[in-house]
């Protein structure tokens, strides 16, 4: 099943790139097209990866240098996550982003927003891993 998988998702994606976002040249030269990537796709990684509000939106930033004019950006998130453990005693800092916060770094980096879509974790959910309040979910556009 794996092998099938695998030769299935080839036909849609070309290459995998390993991606320094807090690099101002993010992946190693000539990875891409010189036209850029028609689409990247993020999920709980930028909040994770930087210290700060600030950090997180340079981030956007920097990978939005790999994109093609127009291309699409679909980044997931955690909301309101100050942390998580990442094993017994593993406790890994995370940018508690808001809402308007991602929006606004979103726009400052040079992307419009298409769409977004927020989710709140119920209590239930919430298993004491982290302490994240909901997921965010956007689809924005290169300008």
């Amino acid at each position: 099943m794996k092998g099938k998988m695998i030769v299935k998702l080839r036909q849609f994606v070309s290459d995998i790139l390993p991606v320094d976002v807090h690099s101002s040249q993010p992946v190693a030269p000539d990875s891409l097209p010189s036209t850029g990537a028609d689409c990247l796709v993020s999920c709980f990684c930028l909040e994770s990866v930087s210290p700060d509000l600030p950090a997180f939106t340079r981030a956007l930033g920097h990978i939005g240098k790999l994109l093609r004019p127009g291309g699409h950006l679909m980044l997931i998130g955690a909301l309101g996550e100050s942390y998580y453990f990442g094993g017994p005693g593993v406790r890994i800092p995370v940018v508690p982003l808001n809402e308007a916060q991602v929006c606004e770094s979103l726009r400052e980096t040079g992307y419009t927003l298409i769409r977004l879509e927020v989710y709140t974790l119920p209590q239930d959910m919430r298993v004491g891993v982290d302490d994240v309040t909901g997921v965010f979910f956007a689809k924005a556009k290169k300008d």
